[in-house]
């Protein structure tokens, strides 16, 4: 059983603690981590390479590398996903953490690229949990199809146009003050504050928690923006379809456009895991050469 000790920190000892690595204990729900004092953020913010969306212990969440998940039984992540950020599952396979995004600052680091990588997805994520919740809540309250809504809104007696436009403004500011956080802080925050978090309730399983839910909520909004291009229903309606007659009423039976679906995420799956497995075997390859290269001097 693996142990962990907590570390000295600037503001004092911290008591060591040795509590069991045990991802599942984690997935269940179980919240291991200490808070941190208002003190440690401080000092963290100082420092300004240690930015909120940090974890304070590092947490890798792989549920891949196991002699039963084959092709991947001997899985090595690349180097730079080391548990130190969020969410890290420990798979890249196009490398887009190395190659793709660039943070304002222009920084080439791959840590201040992985930390702006993280900042978008949570940002969607979090823009994704509210609108799955927006659209479930429209379908519910019987105001018409999700998609509809931002047509027949009543935006306090202003026209269409003039709210979106208000509202583009006021979030376009908001973003301004988002980017000069992270060329100052290296972290982009909300509302002006970086890191956002008046109540100081963040914590590593928090963390976890979020980008997790962040995800789950992204994928929900592809599923309910599919469903509505195949069926032109929305998500409850289709829910209940579904559960009054299961064979009768799912993707396999939406005629071309359920095909089309289920064609491209199996396409799209069968492509991710064959580059997956690419990678490993080339990653492999160079750690091979290099023995045999330090071998031979």
């Amino acid at each position: 059983m693996a142990l962990r000790t907590a570390p000295l920190t600037a503001s004092g000892l911290r008591l060591a603690s040795t509590l069991p690595a045990n991802r599942h204990r984690r997935a269940l729900g179980s919240p291991i981590t200490a808070r941190r004092t208002v003190a440690e953020r401080s000092l963290r913010r100082q420092a300004g390479n240690n930015p909120n969306f940090k974890l304070d212990a590092n947490d890798r969440l792989w549920e891949i590398g196991s002699s039963y998940w084959l092709p991947f039984a001997q899985f090595q992540p690349p180097q730079y996903l080391d548990g130190t950020l969020p969410g890290d599952r420990g798979f890249d396979p196009f490398r887009l953490s190395e190659s793709w995004g660039s943070p304002p600052d222009g920084s080439d680091e791959p840590e201040k690229r992985l930390g702006w990588l993280l900042e978008g997805e949570l940002y969607n994520g979090r823009l994704a949990m509210l609108a799955a919740v927006g659209v479930l809540a429209i379908e519910y309250l019987g105001k018409g199809p999700w998609w509809t809504a931002p047509y027949t809104a009543d935006y306090y007696g202003l026209p269409y146009v003039v709210g979106v436009v208000i509202v583009h403004a006021i979030f376009g500011a908001l973003e301004l003050k988002r980017l000069e956080n992270w060329r100052e802080l290296g972290e982009a925050g909300h509302f002006g504050m970086a890191p956002f978090d008046p109540l100081d309730l963040t914590d590593d399983y928090k963390r976890q928690a979020e980008v997790r839910n962040a995800r789950l909520a992204m994928l929900a909004c592809l599923g309910f923006a599919t469903q509505a291009w195949v069926t032109g229903k929305g998500p409850i309606e289709n829910a209940l379809d579904h559960l009054s007659d299961p064979f009768g009423n799912n993707i396999f039976t939406q005629g071309d456009k359920g095909l089309q679906v289920v064609g491209v995420f199996l396409a799209f799956s069968v492509v991710l895991h064959l580059v997956e497995v690419a990678r490993i075997k080339t990653a492999a390859k160079g750690t091979t050469r290099g023995k045999f290269v330090s071998a031979s001097q």
